[in-house]
């Protein structure tokens, strides 16, 4: 394995479409750590296939699959069309219904159109199109478009302050939950969750396959998301700050203020972090970002996330490659010059011996200057940990089980790789050596009489 020392980690979103050989082979090479596969435009049969490709492509590469969630989509529309402002359009979750005066908007949904009331102003595909509820007539809802754009096939729309009685998990969602189960997903991303119950209710789907244990994202999407973090990070692996809906349900000057308690809620309890939505969205299009969306990647870093996310620059962008690459690029530098710049002053609020470990190696790899931390011992949860504290140099960690090493790829800082015996020799087999320098400052981690101990070496005698 390539040892790769840029510590924050790449999400790609995957779509089953746009996933021929030499475009995998691109991205992954451009430095993609994690494919995010969206079962809200994919089935099964694609997402098998789309598996098996990224599997032999990229054997360690973490694979996360997510759920639809308690979400209304637009559905049946055969090509997309354009709205203008003030324009009438009717919505219903009645397929069958139609009209002859104004365009009708299907969704997903069957009793949308009863649950949501006149005064409520709509919101399309990440706030893009404003719809205003003006009246209602039987099975439909009758709206003025606020603002010009293009009806597309399934695409989001929100109803801020309106609960919409949805169950937490549709049929599909439970489906997919026993797909990932099957061929042995490393995580699963839930939508909307809003409480510990949506995370218990997958829970109780995946104890039905034996020795299956995949980490949970929770997505925050709303106020009563946000509202309960921490008991959902109680509960789950971590969180996903997902602005795009999350923008559309409280209003905008909210957002940062909810971003940064995110990422704080999540970095005290030593759990995963990502930052999502529009991050390097003008790439979609465009082969360099704009001024914001640099600084957007940086601040999340500074903030204290361990990965930021693309969406469409990936799964459908005309340059994918140039935003991996931008987006690394950013990381990198960002990192090597965090302790220069006003950063989260938070760590971790765990207490266990692997937490005390780890953040005394962290500190002494630090105070050494060390190129990196090469880690050898039989429990992976001192590697969490160690991810916890934002180490200043990447971790090298050794684990005999693969779903472990995919599992950590999503860890900020660790490097894992997959061993056949628990020890510092395995793991130097298992890298490409050809990045360290003989007088390089290595912080070695091992296990000695059942005890972790550390050392402060140069490379060469380790080598």
């Amino acid at each position: 394995m390539k040892v790769n020392f840029r510590k924050t980690k790449i999400l790609g979103k995957i779509a089953d479409n746009k996933a021929e050989v030499p475009f995998l082979q691109s991205v992954f090479g451009a430095g993609l750590d994690l494919a995010w596969l969206n079962t809200a435009h994919q089935g099964e049969e694609e997402a098998e296939v789309l598996i098996k490709r990224i599997r032999e492509i990229a054997p360690d590469c973490a694979i996360l699959i997510d759920t639809k969630g308690p979400e209304v989509r637009t559905k049946n529309v055969e090509a997309p069309f354009p709205v203008t402002a003030d324009q009438k359009v009717y919505f219903s979750g009645n397929l069958d219904f139609k009209a002859d005066d104004a365009p009708v908007i299907h969704v997903d949904y069957p009793n949308f159109h009863n649950e949501v009331p006149v005064g409520t102003v709509m919101l399309y595909d990440d706030a893009t199109i404003g719809i205003y509820v003006v009246g209602t007539q039987e099975d439909a809802l009758v709206c003025k478009i606020q603002n010009p754009g293009t009806i597309k096939n399934k695409k989001r729309i929100n109803t801020p302050k309106v609960h919409i009685e949805l169950p937490a998990l549709t049929e599909k969602d439970k489906s997919f939950i026993r797909f990932c189960g099957k061929h042995n997903i490393e995580y699963i991303i839930h939508s909307f969750v809003r409480g510990k119950q949506d995370i218990d209710d997958i829970k109780a789907i995946t104890s039905e396959f034996s020795g299956y244990n995949p980490g949970i994202i929770a997505k925050l999407e709303n106020r009563e998301g946000f509202d309960f973090r921490e008991e959902i990070l109680d509960n789950c692996d971590g969180l996903m700050v997902a602005r795009g809906d999350l923008a559309a349900e409280v209003p905008f000057a909210e957002l940062p203020y909810m971003q940064k308690k995110m990422i704080e809620s999540a970095v005290k309890k030593g759990k995963a972090c990502v930052v999502a939505t529009q991050v390097l969205d003008s790439m979609i299009k465009n082969p360099r970002p704009t001024r914001a969306e640099v600084l957007d990647v940086a601040n999340a870093i500074l903030e204290g996330s361990g990965a930021v996310s693309m969406s469409g620059e990936t799964a459908y962008g005309d340059y994918p490659v140039e935003a991996t690459t931008t987006m690394s690029d950013i990381m990198i530098y960002t990192e090597d010059h965090k302790d220069e710049m006003t950063h989260h002053a938070f760590g971790p609020e765990v207490n266990t011996s692997e937490y005390a470990e780890a953040k005394a190696i962290v500190a002494t790899a630090k105070s050494a200057g060390a190129k990196a931390i090469i880690a050898a011992v039989s429990n992976p949860a001192l590697y969490y940990a160690l991810s916890a504290y934002r180490p200043t140099c990447t971790v090298v960690a050794g684990t005999t089980l693969e779903i472990e090493t995919r599992k950590l790829v999503l860890y900020y800082a660790i490097r894992p790789v997959t061993v056949s015996e628990v020890s510092i020799g395995a793991v130097l087999a298992g890298i490409d050596t050809s990045a360290f320098a003989t007088e390089d400052t290595i912080v070695v981690v091992s296990e000695e009489g059942g005890k972790v101990v550390s050392k402060t070496v140069q490379f060469k005698d380790i080598a």
